[in-house]
């Protein structure tokens, strides 16, 4: 017997994992499990809000919920097959954002800064884990952490992101993996990005 489980039903859970905590990293492994449910049933496919063409579809956007602030998201992409490119790491600020994959692949890539015991070198940027995200995963990034994205080079990719606020005026940053080096930047505000 199918269950039916609605675009509508699985936002009011979203909003309610807001609702009833303040943890961040509990916020995102429950609502990891709550995209994954909204796959089952075929989801973001069956939204009137996701398109045909290639393209950020915006399914929703709260505001009155989130963490740290009030805001949280959810959009869509559809993504045609695309060649490897180079990584390009970077952070979501004080957000945490859930990925999760529909059709096709993204390969996830997490980094951190290791720590020489020679304090006269900088630290590096490492890889310390790759997830390869297939249809029906949702993996999530807690605030603060690198990570890159790679969708797959072989089919079309179907995937969402659901991010604890708007990123729009988040100070974020980007890193460089050969030089460790980072720089800020938000969507909002292009003078944090310099040369």
């Amino acid at each position: 017997m199918s269950i039916t489980y609605t675009e509508e039903q699985l936002i009011e859970e979203i909003r309610s994992v807001f609702q009833n905590s303040l943890d961040p990293r509990e916020q995102a492994h429950l609502i990891a499990q709550i995209v994954e449910k909204g796959f089952d049933a075929g989801w973001p496919l069956n939204s009137d809000k996701f398109g045909e063409e290639n393209g950020t579809y915006e399914i929703y956007k709260d505001e009155e919920l989130g963490h740290p602030d009030a805001g949280f998201m959810i959009l869509a992409y559809r993504q045609p097959a695309a060649k490897k490119t180079v990584p390009s790491p970077h952070d979501h600020g004080a957000c945490f954002v859930v990925y999760g994959v529909q059709q096709g692949s993204n390969t996830q890539t997490r980094y951190a800064y290791r720590y020489s015991d020679d304090r006269s070198e900088m630290p590096s940027l490492q890889t310390t884990q790759t997830i390869e995200q297939l249809p029906g995963n949702a993996h999530y990034f807690l605030p603060g952490e690198i990570h890159s994205t790679q969708g797959s080079s072989e089919t079309e990719t179907i995937y969402v992101r659901i991010t604890s606020m708007d990123l729009t005026n988040i100070i974020r940053h980007r890193y460089d993996v050969k030089s460790g080096s980072s720089r800020s930047f938000s969507a909002h505000d292009a003078r944090t990005t310099r040369k």
